[in-house]
């Protein structure tokens, strides 16, 4: 494939990822024009007006191949002393994978579940953490039975926003966990870009 067809997938995974991604979770990414709500004043407060919807897309190239989409969910909390700079998370994770050994091609599908944690150091950058477990078929394995692949990425991302509610990021994560038999991720860094309305 292309360079030009990955650059039109690329494309079309993130016009797909603004209509069905429903906000980008933001990760206490930025200040809100509404009034912070405290601890002190939780009587009105709705649990709901904290939590963030959104996701990322990610794209490896080279061998293996993977197309990432992760939609998530997170909490705000809303405390004096953390200003709404930490966000808390859980998200799904779906990769489609292509991966080529022996000269024979294979593809799959991969899944499973995320839990994260946010934290924004300026306006526009933040620190982030994140445990991910993925279920995926172990192609080094004769009989390619599936098998759970732990990761835990550190990093820091980028914000920008566009209008008021609405924004992008980018994150450059570097997997801990990772080895040179891991059998989803072709190297220990991981780009990922999110979309936040």
């Amino acid at each position: 494939m292309s360079i030009m067809k990955y650059l039109k997938l690329l494309s079309l995974l993130f016009i797909l990822s603004q209509s069905a991604f429903a906000g980008e979770f933001k990760l206490g990414i930025r200040k809100y024009s509404k009034p912070l709500q405290r601890f002190e004043n939780s009587e009105g407060d709705n649990f709901w007006d904290n939590v963030r919807f959104g996701g990322n897309i990610g794209l490896q190239l080279g061998n293996p191949t993977n197309i990432l989409l992760s939609p998530s969910m997170a909490y705000v909390p809303q405390a004096d002393f953390l200003d709404e700079k930490l966000m808390l998370g859980v998200g799904v994770t779906y990769i489609y994978s292509k991966v080529k050994y022996a000269d024979v091609n294979y593809s799959s599908n991969i899944y499973g579940g995320r839990i994260f944690g946010r934290y924004l150091f300026t306006d526009n950058i933040f620190g982030h953490t994140e445990f991910e477990s993925l279920n995926a078929p172990n192609y080094l394995n004769v009989s390619n039975d599936r098998t759970w692949v732990n990761s835990f990425f550190v990093g820091a991302g980028y914000q920008q926003s566009i209008g008021s509610r609405s924004g992008f990021t980018v994150s450059v994560l570097y997997n801990l966990a990772w080895t040179p038999s891991n059998i989803i991720y072709s190297s220990p860094w991981n780009i990922r870009f999110g979309v936040m309305f």
